[in-house]
């Protein structure tokens, strides 16, 4: 359903994700094409990833920036020296 609905499968799981997301006139991408498991990073190494889709929504609902510290540093790397409509890369219809 990713491929066809993310919607829909996003918003089964996060049902807030509507709102906080209408709040700032964003919308889910209608399709997501890879998901990267890290279960077993997390069962072998005892790793818990901080900067997951619950503490997005944590931060919007707390109005804080979701960016990690090394995110904001680093920041936009521009990868293309041309500038595309849909952002700083290509968009594919």
């Amino acid at each position: 359903m990713l491929r066809h609905d993310a919607p829909a499968v996003v918003l089964r799981r996060f049902p807030e994700c509507a709102h906080l997301y209408a709040a700032r006139g964003w919308k889910l991408f209608p399709t997501i094409d890879r998901v990267y498991v890290n279960e077993l990073a997390m069962r072998s190494l005892g790793w818990r990833p901080r900067y997951d889709f619950h503490h997005v929504l944590e931060s919007l609902r707390a109005g804080r920036d979701f960016r990690s510290a090394l995110a904001l540093q680093v920041g936009s790397k521009g990868y293309h020296r041309r500038t595309f409509d849909d952002g700083p890369y290509p968009v594919l219809p």
